[in-house]
């Protein structure tokens, strides 16, 4: 009985501790759980999820899990379902993840939030786990989804629609979000921008002296009036986070790393598109990017920016 009430106590104690740190972040951190997000990379970068790589079994089951999530959170299927599927090749078949939020008022408009839920999988018996590239963006899109759902619940106005998309097939030359701009369910002028996370979970390159560090790329393609937005949210308390979206300085590398993710898709068809990231780093394409190596309360942090800046993108 003991080790019983020990076990509850510890328990207890981290449900306070988790709702302090919450309630440090005010309303938005009310919005976004920490624990669901290590559950989420959890299941994602487990071994029995065998590293998600397009076609596999692994793939398939972390399709339906993030299916079954935003059927959970309550966002609606997309053209009656919440999967959008097309062939890569003969033997492979890519299979987005698609929810959607409807704005509270009678809007036209879409705001897009992807992530890519694919990886690597098992190659010569090494399972490539994957869980900053890209099970940490894919925990921030549900806590965004989940965030955004409890806010419109609230009667907090929500003045555009958002579609959340999982895509597969990145690691394909990015074959599910082309597939998905060239089948677009919404008409392309009417979609504002796509906010892509793509590893997200990290402080182990910090493009200086402070580890608590967001990169961005890609803001320059939004309309003017939402410019520096994102410098203000993470300069702010309780954020005190350095944005870099220079990447590290360099505009050849900058340019490169816009291009090797989904948002370049949207890109090239003249969609407005950004990125976030805590970027490369001695992990990523191998065995050892498996949960331990990310930091869950600077990704909470992150997720609490992100949110902060699809709302702005979201009013009219």
């Amino acid at each position: 009985m003991e080790r019983k009430a020990k076990k509850i106590l510890l328990v207890f104690l981290i449900f306070c501790a988790s709702i302090a740190y919450a309630q440090n972040y005010g309303f938005f951190g009310s919005l976004v759980s920490q624990e669901e997000q290590v559950a989420d990379v959890s299941f994602l970068s487990c071994d029995d999820a065998q590293g998600r790589a397009t076609g596999s079994i692994g793939n398939i089951t972390s399709a339906i899990y993030i299916a079954d999530r935003f059927r959970d959170l309550g966002l609606a299927p997309v053209n009656w379902s919440y999967t959008q599927s097309s062939r890569y090749n003969d033997t492979l078949i890519i299979r987005n993840v698609l929810g959607i939020l409807p704005s509270s008022v009678n809007s036209e408009e879409y705001v897009i939030v992807s992530a890519h839920y694919d990886h690597l999988g098992n190659i010569n018996g090494r399972i490539y786990n994957g869980a900053d590239d890209n099970a940490s963006g894919v925990a921030v899109m549900l806590s965004l989804a989940g965030a955004f759902k409890r806010m419109k619940d609230m009667g907090v106005p929500l003045g555009r629609n958002i579609i959340f998309v999982a895509f597969d097939g990145k690691e394909l030359s990015m074959g599910g979000s082309r597939y998905f701009v060239d089948h677009l369910p919404v008409p392309r002028n009417k979609i504002v921008c796509d906010v892509n996370i793509d590893m997200i979970g990290t402080d182990l390159v910090p493009p200086g002296k402070n580890r608590e560090y967001l990169i961005e790329v890609g803001e320059e393609s939004l309309p003017e009036r939402y410019r520096g937005t994102l410098f203000r949210i993470c300069s702010s308390n309780p954020y005190g986070m350095q944005l870099d979206q220079s990447f590290y300085g360099s505009r050849d590398f900058r340019k490169l790393f816009y291009g090797m993710s989904d948002q370049i898709s949207f890109s090239r068809a003249g969609i407005p598109a950004v990125v976030f990231s805590s970027a490369f780093h001695d992990h990523t394409y191998k065995i050892t990017d498996k949960k331990e190596i990310i930091n869950f309360p600077l990704m909470y942090k992150r997720t609490m920016v992100i949110l902060q800046f699809v709302k702005m993108l979201c009013e009219r």
